[in-house]
């Protein structure tokens, strides 16, 4: 009796052994996050442990047993990192998709590994985004869970996704850095579930408050290319600016990178002598302004998404007579700005994050053009997960002055000839916010499509 016993287990013992396969990809991937989403297409980009040949697996159905799409193959090697990108395009609008990867032929199994994005709508269309900024360097904060449960169409970080203030060791700094990021059980899980669109701000660029003399800016640039899956870059050449655009509806997200050009202003006490430039070039600068005449002549509307604060000048709450950081210390390249919108009348509001609060002004406090007529709402959101900074104001509908609180907007589009804006400030908890009045932090106007 014992010896048949031992060989029924032994029997199974060899069974079970002849159908487990001898590579198992759940243990080589570490992480895979999902960007540059449109009505047909998306961008990945992912880490292993080992060198592999990958390919992105996309499916309608969440068990991946209809509607199958593949990646081109693409290798991972060592000197990378271990990591890689892909894209999918031909993809149906307005489509939820789930995707995993096939690692030297086999699928990652686990469910934590499949992630999961959603193609805009062709057209017009409603729907709602989330954005906000400024996050401690790995943070694992219960904020980045409430955002994934909102259930987003796309996620926009506005800055700062890490502060790792690098300005040595450049290359494996900013590797580190996005890895970092990455080991958070809560991001992580974000970026799988929700595509990112993202441009830094200084301290994921470089040091505090840094511009384009920072010391690792060329490897700044190579990370935010190898590392994440962005929309194409508006430029070409190996230094030129990160900045790019995309439309989700009839909102055109223009990303302007406000770091990695930036001049700094030069004073003596409280006297500009040099003028800076936020955008460092006429080509850079240049670019913006088609992109808002495009937008206008498209028939849409405008969501600028600019790091730095735009409201800074002499009302503002710790304003400095020698700004170099906010648009405060730029005045006539904030002000020619201005003069273009109101000129050419582009139907346009500005995302932004940087200053530590979350605020809402409608207008009546943003018009920089000379003699008036270019009001811009705003919206900042922050911090994700940091302590509190007061920057710009002063702001219509006040701020909230608290941590771990994001951004909702919601973009209502039937077709018609106006486009309609509500937003919302939340906390990690989902609440709305009130601000330092008391009140909802809550704003809702409409832009017309000309």
């Amino acid at each position: 009796m014992k010896v048949k016993i031992f060989i029924l287990l032994g029997s199974i013992a060899i069974l079970s052994c002849n159908n487990t396969p001898d590579r198992i990809p759940n243990e080589f991937l570490v992480y895979v996050w999902s960007g540059a989403v449109t009505d047909t297409s998306a961008a990945f980009a992912f880490k292993l442990t080992q060198e592999a040949a990958v390919r992105l697996v996309a499916s309608t159905a969440e068990d991946f047993t209809k509607n199958l799409m593949y990646s081109d193959e693409v290798e991972v090697r060592e000197e990378n990192f271990f990591t890689a990108k892909a894209s999918l395009d031909s993809l149906s609008p307005d489509t939820d998709y789930f995707y995993k990867l096939e690692i030297d032929g086999d699928l990652t199994s686990e469910p934590r590994l499949t992630g999961k994005f959603r193609t805009f709508a062709s057209g017009p269309f409603s729907y709602k985004m989330i954005f906000a900024s400024c996050a401690e360097t790995g943070s694992s904060s219960q904020v980045f869970e409430t955002i994934r449960e909102q259930d987003p169409l796309f996620f926009l970080n506005t800055g700062d996704l890490h502060y790792a203030n690098i300005s040595s060791n450049c290359e494996y700094a900013y590797a580190n850095a996005f890895f970092d990021v990455q080991e958070s059980a809560t991001q992580s899980q974000l970026y799988r579930s929700v595509p990112i669109a993202y441009i830094w701000d200084d301290h994921d660029f470089g040091p505090n408050n840094s511009a384009k003399d920072s010391n690792c800016r060329n490897e700044a640039i190579d990370a935010y290319k190898n590392f994440v899956p962005h929309y194409p870059l508006a430029f070409g050449d190996e230094q030129d600016p990160v900045s790019q655009v995309f439309n989700a509806g009839r909102v055109k997200y223009i990303l302007t990178d406000l770091r990695s050009q930036k001049v700094r202003p030069e004073y003596n006490g409280c006297e500009q002598t040099k003028e800076g430039t936020n955008f460092g070039s006429d080509k850079h600068l240049s670019w913006f302004k088609e992109q808002l005449l495009e937008a206008k002549y498209d028939s849409m509307v405008v969501a600028w998404v600019s790091g730095i604060p735009w409201i800074s000048d002499e009302r503002s709450r710790f304003y400095e007579c020698d700004e170099n950081d906010d648009w405060g210390g730029y005045e006539k390249e904030r002000r020619e700005i201005a003069n273009f919108i109101r000129y050419y009348e582009i139907p346009v509001f500005i995302l932004a994050g940087d200053t530590h609060i979350l605020a809402i002004d409608d207008g009546s406090n943003s018009d920089y053009a000379d003699g008036g007529g270019a009001p811009i709402p705003i919206f900042h959101a922050a911090p994700l997960d940091n302590y509190n900074i007061h920057k710009g104001g002063p702001y219509s509908h006040g701020y909230s002055a608290e941590t771990h609180q994001f951004g909702l907007m919601e973009v209502s589009d039937t077709g018609g000839d106006q486009v309609c804006i509500r937003w919302t400030g939340l906390n990690q908890y989902g609440r709305v916010l009130t601000n330092n009045s008391g009140a909802p932090m809550t704003y809702e106007f409409c832009k017309k499509i000309y």
